[in-house]
């Protein structure tokens, strides 16, 4: 870790399974869950690139950044209580805590984003303020109703 204080930020999470399982569509060797967080405001893209993270932007998820860990994401609700993962449909808004840590190609692609998470007592540091329900696409019963 780097001695830059941690951020706050707001956004909206997508491609959220990734928190609960490896993603291992582009490499099959990888070990470690992600949380893909969206939508960032301008404001908290300069308190991001002030840590040496290169935010990223797609138009379908605006300003973002992909945090990864080998501990499994734990959002968490306003209150404390876990929310499950497989309820948690993108655009569900979130606010996190993010450090950021170099690494072998940090000079090349900026300082990886971490979302702080005590190990201690449990405590993370990323909370849902409101959720878009996950609805999995339903196969259409009979095409010929048409």
């Amino acid at each position: 870790m780097n001695d830059l204080k941690p951020v706050k930020i707001s956004g909206e999470l997508f491609w959220n399974k990734w928190m609960a399982e490896f993603n291992k569509a582009f490499n099959e060797g990888n070990d470690r869950y992600e949380c893909t967080i969206g939508n960032i405001p301008d404001n908290d893209v300069v308190k991001l690139t002030g840590l040496g993270i290169r935010v990223k932007y797609k138009d379908s998820m605006g300003n973002f950044i992909v945090a990864k860990s080998k501990y499994l994401f734990k959002p968490r609700d306003a209150e404390g209580n876990l929310v499950a993962v497989d309820t948690l449909g993108n655009g569900s808004k979130c606010e996190a805590v993010i450090a950021a840590y170099k690494h072998k190609l940090s000079a090349k692609h900026g300082n990886a984003p971490t979302i702080l998470h005590s190990q201690k007592d449990d405590k993370t540091y990323l909370v849902v303020t409101e959720i878009k329900t996950y609805i999995p696409d339903s196969k259409q019963e009979d095409d010929d109703t048409l």
